[in-house]
């Protein structure tokens, strides 16, 4: 009896911590773009010939994604990859890998360069996908996973891609939001799926549909449902929701060469070897007037003049970010923002401000190219970026608007990625 009593004890015990420990990790791992070795530099991933699209391609397409980073040094190191499979909110998708991929399951990293008649060494590691060794079947959110000396464990890097399998159409605008309190700062996005041939039983239960400006998730995604239903098309249209601040053009600088100082770079120097950069002080524009000025919505290319390969190139150099400010925030911190940092706001692009100087200050190492940056406030307790706070708002401000069309299919039981689009907001103003 007592042996019995005991089973059934340690069966109980077992299944609730089992449980446990699933529901935890389901509720943490959440994969996202991330950079865990602080000798890796400049990560890119871009679907090949177009470096500011989001990293997404057809499923059995002809194009392929380019992918790349740079590790400071002149040693190489053995990286590997392996690709895992994903549902619409970044989790694991739960599916074996022989259900996504044909090929092997971890990989060697091969093509690599060393920098050529720089100052500052580096090794230049790329990747396309698919590629000869491994192919993939499904289409979905997918994680690149690069480790170290063949150790899944010893993980480096993460960088998110998709693959589309175009089943809808997407059509929609960008518009004044109804309400008059919004009508000058903010964006309303509306837009309908058209599904004929494609049956959808169930909008509410079988959809996911991920709406984002300018492609960045911190602040800036929403998770949004149907407002109508007809037959073979499913209209997004609610005007107290959908709505997004205008915010404002992105700050921008040319770094391609450091022969000449271009617009808003106010000083090139060599200190100690190093190349130093210090940018023009910036301004608050909260209370600004709208002005426009052409830029990328935050994506940065990397580029260099009076050279031929920027891959390697290109240089690095110390970027000083300078925003004068009369006294330090006491309710959170200011953040130098772009696509260039993964829309993070951590210690690497953390502002520290300067007394002396009367100003927030933070030095970035940068690879030599055209940048976009912001300035985000983060405030103590919230993990949500707020541009508003330095940049202002505008309904005139241009911004992409990207939507991900997710169908749950029950047979495989994975979330199929089958429509994408990108609205742009000055198309029809």
């Amino acid at each position: 009896m007592f042996r019995f009593l005991f089973k059934i004890f340690f069966i109980s015990y077992f299944c609730i911590s089992y449980c446990l420990s699933a529901f935890g990790s389901e509720e943490v791992n959440i994969y996202k773009n991330e950079i865990k070795k602080v000798s890796i530099h400049t990560v890119q991933c871009f679907p090949l010939g177009w470096e500011i699209s989001p990293p997404i391609i057809e499923l059995n397409g002809q194009n392929q994604l380019q992918f790349s980073f740079d590790e400071l040094g002149k040693n190489i190191q053995d990286y590997s990859y392996r690709i895992i499979h994903c549902n619409a909110d970044w989790k694991l998708s739960g599916l074996s890998e022989f259900d996504y991929l044909d090929g092997f399951s971890e990989n060697q990293i091969q093509d690599y360069e060393f920098s050529f008649n720089t100052n500052v060494n580096y090794v230049h590691y790329s990747l396309k996908l698919p590629n000869e060794d491994v192919k993939l079947k499904l289409s979905g959110n997918y994680i690149l996973e690069i480790f170290q000396d063949f150790d899944t464990e010893n993980v480096v890097l993460r960088q998110r891609f998709m693959l589309l399998d175009s089943k809808v159409e997407l059509k929609g605008k960008i518009k004044h939001p109804i309400s008059m309190d919004l009508r000058k700062t903010h964006q309303e996005v509306m837009f309908s799926i058209f599904h004929p041939g494609f049956l959808i039983d169930n909008p509410h239960s079988d959809l996911t549909v991920i709406l984002r400006q300018n492609d960045r998730s911190g602040g800036s995604q929403m998770k949004v449902k149907p407002v109508f239903i007809r037959k073979d098309e499913l209209v997004f249209d609610n005007n107290m929701v959908y709505v997004f601040p205008g915010n404002n053009e992105f700050h921008y600088f040319d770094l391609k060469s450091f022969r000449y100082q271009s617009i808003y770079i106010r000083s090139v120097e060599n200190i100690d070897g190093e190349t130093v950069v210090n940018l023009s002080p910036d301004k608050i524009r909260q209370f600004d007037p709208y002005i426009y000025r052409r830029d990328n919505n935050g994506i940065s290319v990397i580029s260099v003049d009076e050279r031929k390969e920027p891959t390697t190139e290109a240089d690095y150099a110390h970027v000083i970010f300078t925003l004068p400010f009369k006294n330090e925030l006491k309710h959170g911190d200011i953040y130098v923002y772009g696509a260039f940092n993964n829309w993070e706001c951590d210690e690497r692009n953390r502002m520290v401000y300067d007394y002396a100087l009367g100003a927030y200050q933070k030095s970035i190492y940068l690879k030599q190219g055209y940048y976009n940056y912001a300035y985000a406030l983060l405030e103590k307790g919230s993990n949500q970026p707020d541009l508003n706070y330095i940049e202002g708002s505008h309904w005139q401000t241009e911004n992409d608007y990207m939507i991900y069309v997710y169908y749950h299919d029950i047979e495989k039981n994975y979330d199929r990625l089958i429509g994408f689009e990108v609205l742009n907001s000055t198309k029809n103003f």
